[in-house]
């Protein structure tokens, strides 16, 4: 791997809970940061890149927690809709009519798009996953990949045999990809279905991503396909597993109080909640109660 210099960039420091910038060089070798000092000057390897950071800030990478990355061709289709509106008469329909190519180059679009703007890994939510991944190594890029499984139309045994088949498929020694395991939401997986992710995340040792409590019409439904309140299921099936909770904008204080003896983090999503009308996350209220808290870029 090449060697990095980025010179004269004013860099962002954390340094006991505060922000510093400061005019720094960073040298980088063999992918880690090595060295940030006032200057460096010392003898590189004459293959090393050498950057003028001059005017510009120096600062790690945002992450994208939660996204559905060939998405972005989709833009302006939310207007007048409600969440479920939207997933049901628009996106649905049309997602149910794209080719494994619209997939991957929607996916280099989103790309470029993403490092344009300093976001450097993304934490996806999807499906013909192997072109995501294909588009994620083309771009080299950090994500965090899965196959969305759901059962919606009473089949999530097809869905998991296509995750396991992708997973299987991985490139082990790959160090800027890695998975998930992705239930869609409690309303859209039955019990079964919940417990097969939840299998499959303990089988690999993975990560669950999944939405939860976007809408408030989400709290019914969920409680008429269970039997019981939304946080009662993520607990009984989930509870031990890292998971990721996509939106988390209507939660209770009851629902607070048991997140907080579960290993889960919000994945804030503020754009998007307020285009489907969905309210806002009180994510102030999440923080202060120590729930880890992640913004969608």
């Amino acid at each position: 791997m090449q060697d990095l210099l980025i010179k004269n960039g004013n860099v962002l420091l954390f340094k006991d809970d505060n922000i510093l910038i400061q005019n720094k060089d960073i040298l980088v070798k063999d992918g880690k940061i090595d060295k940030i000092e006032d200057e460096i000057s010392e003898n590189l390897d004459k293959n090393t890149k050498v950057i003028d950071a001059k005017d510009h800030i120096v600062m790690p990478g945002l992450i994208n927690t939660h996204a559905h990355i060939p998405m972005s061709i989709f833009r302006e289709t939310t207007e007048g809709c409600s969440l479920y509106e939207w997933l049901n008469e628009r996106i649905w329909p049309i997602e149910d009519k794209l080719t494994k190519q619209d997939i991957y180059y929607a996916s280099l679009l989103s790309f470029i798009e993403m490092v344009s703007t300093g976001t450097t890994c993304i934490n996806d939510q999807y499906f013909m996953s192997e072109q995501i991944r294909d588009a994620a190594r083309k771009c080299k890029i950090r994500a965090v990949i899965t196959r969305t499984i759901m059962d919606t139309d009473g089949d999530y045994a097809t869905r998991v045999e296509e995750f396991k088949n992708f997973y299987n498929t991985r490139d082990e020694n790959e160090d800027l990809i890695t998975y998930s395991v992705a239930p869609h939401s409690l309303y859209t997986c039955s019990g079964a279905c919940l417990q097969a992710t939840a299998d499959l995340a303990r089988e690999y040792n993975l990560p669950i991503h999944v939405h939860f409590l976007e809408s408030v019409d989400e709290i019914e439904d969920i409680k008429k396909k269970h039997g019981k309140p939304a946080i009662e299921v993520l607990k009984q099936y989930f509870e031990g597993v890292h998971t990721i909770l996509a939106h988390g904008v209507h939660l209770s204080q009851d629902d607070i109080e048991v997140l907080k003896t579960m290993d889960c983090g919000i994945a804030h999503n503020p754009v998007s909640n307020m285009r489907l009308g969905c309210s806002i996350a009180d994510t102030t209220k999440y923080l202060k109660e120590g729930i880890n808290v992640g913004l969608r870029n």
